[in-house]
């Protein structure tokens, strides 16, 4: 696996642009129904890349094979259950709690990543995964189920778990299908598919004048986000995925939680107990641990 501090550095700069995505989707929800947030943002992700788009068309020139066209599509399906329920159930939960939940997608990612790829199976017998992975999970429990946390919306914690299924097939089709065609052409190719699903859906279900209707600031937030949070953050996502594997992006993802939490906590007044504080202590520390896994000698993913 080479320089993979690079993979480390990604998945660095996605868990802080991640952390606010919760927040932003919450704020915007006072303006904008979550079909209309939904594809607007994407679009504006999607036209971040046009222009790398370009120039890599320039430079050399790639012609995406009718496996990899089809496959990018078929990746765009697990992303919008994802961003749809996501959107939702930040409206039924505040942003820290949904965090913490969603990241249920961990256990998700690692199931689906032993068994559809040999090189990562390495994982499952990681003493460093396990133990980690183990302390996040009670980390997270601790932070949802300590006192004080509040009444968990039983559709929320549906969707919230839903949104996780969706991001945890994600990241694995992501990595199936795009391993060829490196993260700025996966992530342009993914991202206006996923658009592109997310359009009808808006017309039917949403409003798409809602933006001639609302103020400089928050259309800035809206378009702004969607070029950080999905632009930005998934390309770094995508670098992560291929230096370090699925099930270890997934890993260093525990930690957007907290950040979540420091956010919400001082937009929208969400309020933290000692332990739930503590229990975050230990999400940090496996999630640490977790990434730390390394495979076996001989057994290093190609």
């Amino acid at each position: 696996m080479a320089h993979p501090w690079r993979g480390r550095l990604a998945l660095a700069a996605a868990v802080l642009i991640w952390s606010g995505t919760p927040v932003f989707q919450y704020w915007l929800a006072g303006s904008f129904d979550t079909w209309t947030q939904n594809f607007y943002r994407y679009a504006a992700g999607f036209l971040t890349m046009v222009p790398f788009l370009g120039w890599m068309a320039r430079r050399a020139p790639h012609r995406l094979t009718a496996r990899e066209w089809a496959g990018c599509a078929a990746a765009a399906v697990p992303n919008v259950v994802h961003q749809v329920a996501q959107t939702v159930a930040v409206v039924l939960l505040l942003p820290g709690v949904y965090a913490l939940l969603g990241r249920v997608s961990v256990i998700l990612t690692a199931i689906l990543a032993v068994i559809f790829f040999a090189d990562e199976r390495w994982i499952a017998r990681s003493v460093k995964f396990q133990l980690g992975t183990a302390l996040a999970l009670a980390g997270m429990v601790g932070l949802v189920w300590s006192p004080g946390t509040g009444v968990v919306s039983g559709t929320g914690l549906w969707l919230a778990l839903l949104a996780a299924v969706g991001w945890a097939s994600y990241g694995i089709m992501v990595k199936q299908f795009t391993v060829r065609l490196g993260p700025t052409l996966g992530f342009g190719v993914i991202s206006f598919f996923t658009a592109l699903l997310l359009l009808p859906l808006m017309l039917l279900f949403g409003d798409a004048t809602a933006p001639w209707r609302c103020d400089a600031w928050t259309n800035f937030v809206l378009f702004g986000s969607g070029v950080l949070a999905i632009g930005a953050g998934h390309w770094f996502y995508y670098v992560g995925i291929r230096r370090l594997g699925a099930a270890p992006a997934q890993s260093a993802l525990l930690l957007c939680p907290l950040g979540t939490m420091l956010l919400s906590s001082g937009l929208f007044g969400e309020s933290f107990r000692f332990e739930q504080l503590l229990s975050g202590a230990v999400l940090l520390a496996g999630a640490f641990l977790a990434l730390a896994a390394r495979p076996p000698v001989g057994e290093e993913p190609a």
